[in-house]
């Protein structure tokens, strides 16, 4: 008669369960102080083992590493004891007697330490201060021979690299990536008593952070004050008739997306967006032309780079107000710094989308060896509806625009908010 063993996984909340569920390659989970990353983590690293799958968890340092560790070994403690999983406590692995199963779990503060190993599942615990080469130059490269999955789990730390992979997460719209956002609230199981010993001695800041899991702004942020600037509501058009009302675009090149920001000038409002990634330029016009008739701007300021030029021409062969901005490494600081200084002011209202918001969050500035700024989206990511509202602000505040053709920018002209 054959032996039931028992496997004793969590009861995972509704955000845990929904982590289990996706199907997606790469999964990213921001969390508050025990909102329940490693207990998913242990969880997903055993059903993985059982099926077959060679688990590598690595965190940074080995104290994060043996809680994740011993919830494995906890859960498997009748098939270790009947001898169905080998336990080697020295090397951190657990492996199954009847399939390549395994689970492995290693400290990873040095990247090296996780070189000459490979997985089917990478699960990377508190990436957000673990140096970024672990995922981008060792972990996934392991994960090529198999097409394997990775999943992270962190705390926020500012806006470092694992504030740059949640963007990336849940920008994407091909399914490959996903992501979920775990306050220490959110676990029903943490007891108001341990609720209150983690917050007792924590500031202000630290309490958005390592319990609301909020992403706070880092020192060299280029736009601050954004959340007091996004309370633009949901417009229609009636409600700013004979109004003057501009727009920006920045067009898709490749992998990037088509963003299109609408304002209200008199408002100081964003009345309208849209962002989308068809690379057809027909479509791309038509898409702009909708909303040109459904919010009749005085101007488009259109990113004239590239693709921009001829598109921009045939839109003003069709009649629509478009005017081209040649953005260079002289016009885009003027462009940029425009927009921060308005958000600084909070001098306009735009309207709330973790996308769009994350692309302002992420935003950097560089400074070259000639001293002079230069602003991008982190490597990896995009900057489409930065550039996108940042063109039509600078619709808002620069009257001497052309009525047609291209803008030259003038390094002599003055910026002003007014």
């Amino acid at each position: 008669m054959a032996t039931e063993l028992t496997i004793r996984l969590h009861e995972p909340h509704l955000k845990q369960r929904e982590f289990k569920l996706s199907k997606a390659k790469r999964k990213v989970i921001v969390t508050g102080r025990r909102a329940g990353k490693t207990t998913v983590f242990s969880d997903v690293a055993i059903e993985g083992m059982l099926a077959g799958r060679r688990v590598l968890e690595a965190a940074p340092t080995a104290e994060q590493t043996d809680v994740f560790w011993e919830a494995c070994v906890n859960a498997l403690a009748e098939p270790i004891a009947a001898g169905l999983v080998r336990k080697n406590e020295t090397e951190r692995l657990l492996e199954s007697n009847w399939n390549k199963g395994r689970i492995r779990a290693k400290t990873a503060w040095n990247a090296d330490g996780l070189r000459g190993d490979y997985a089917d599942l990478l699960l990377l615990d508190e990436y957000s201060i673990m140096d970024p080469s672990t995922w981008t130059v060792v972990g996934a490269p392991m994960l090529l021979d198999n097409n394997g999955d990775a999943a992270f789990a962190f705390t926020p730390k500012r806006k470092n690299h694992g504030f740059h992979l949640y963007q990336r997460a849940i920008s994407d719209d091909s399914g490959r990536w996903a992501a979920w956002h775990f306050t220490s609230l959110d676990n029903p199981y943490l007891s108001p008593e341990a609720l209150a010993e983690i917050t007792s001695d924590l500031t202000d800041q630290m309490y958005r952070q390592e319990i609301l899991a909020e992403f706070l702004e880092g020192e060299g942020a280029v736009f601050r004050n954004i959340d007091a600037c996004m309370h633009a509501p949901l417009a229609i058009p009636r409600e700013h008739y004979q109004h003057h009302i501009v727009a920006g675009v920045d067009w898709a090149k490749q992998t990037d997306f088509t963003a299109i920001s609408v304002v209200c000038a008199t408002c100081r409002r964003e009345i309208a967006r849209d962002r989308f990634n068809q690379i057809d330029y027909v479509f791309q016009r038509t898409r702009l032309g909708a909303m040109c008739d459904h919010w009749q701007p005085a101007i488009i300021l259109a990113e004239a780079n590239s693709i921009g030029e001829p598109v921009i021409e045939v839109l003003q062969r069709e009649g629509l107000p478009v005017v081209g901005f040649t953005t260079t490494a002289v016009s885009k600081p003027p462009l940029i710094e425009s927009l921060s200084l308005a958000f600084e002011r909070g001098e306009c209202q735009w309207q709330a989308d973790p996308i769009w918001t994350g692309e302002l969050e992420a935003y950097e500035q560089r400074i070259g060896a000639t001293g002079r700024s230069a602003y991008s989206a982190p490597e990896g990511l995009h900057d489409d509806t930065v550039i996108a509202r940042a063109l039509a602000w600078w619709a808002v505040t620069m009257p001497q625009l052309p009525a047609e053709g291209t803008y030259v920018y003038d390094q002599r002209v003055e910026i002003s908010p007014f």
